[in-house]
């Protein structure tokens, strides 16, 4: 089940990040692993302006989140983490599929992402939910900044791309 996420579970939204972000030692991402994950300020902002959502598990318990935030007149996937032990169940593509039609209601017509090109479960998993990658020179100001932001924070620019989905 995708919702709202209950005040309470603000706090318990990094160790799921944190968590989710261990398979990515099985790609030689350890940099990923050591990047703080979205602080409990952001994701409260998240939760007041209606943009971010839980998967629940069948007993209630939040097991992944996604957070959209709204940058240069364009809607972003900014964080989709699901535990590793509830992964491949369809959690991550409802959190999708629930984002993007909260951009479609807010009046965007596409929502963005940035992510990994070679592992698997970023730009291919991304790909077989509808979206398509944004070829690098289409890349306008707002999106290298973003670009920009997340090199320094250390993610390699090589191994990334933006991603858009039509909503």
């Amino acid at each position: 089940m995708i919702r709202p996420p209950h005040p309470h579970e603000i706090t318990l939204l990094p160790d799921i990040e944190n968590e989710a972000d261990r398979r990515y030692a099985r790609v030689g991402l350890h940099r990923v692993i050591a990047m703080p994950p979205a602080s409990v300020a952001s994701l409260e902002h998240g939760r007041r302006e209606g943009r971010l959502w839980v998967a629940a598990s069948p007993p209630g318990r939040a097991v992944g989140f996604a957070l959209m935030k709204l940058r240069a007149g364009r809607a972003w996937l900014d964080q989709l983490s699901v535990l590793n032990a509830w992964q491949g169940r369809g959690f991550g593509t409802a959190l999708i599929d629930r984002t993007a039609a909260a951009a479609h209601a807010l009046g965007y017509r596409a929502i963005f992402l940035s992510t990994y090109l070679d592992v698997p479960w970023n730009a291919p998993f991304y790909a077989r939910r509808g979206f398509a990658e944004v070829p690098r020179g289409q890349w306008d100001w707002a999106i290298r900044l973003q670009i920009m932001i997340e090199n320094r924070h250390g993610h390699p620019p090589w191994r990334r791309t933006v991603m858009s989905r039509e909503v």
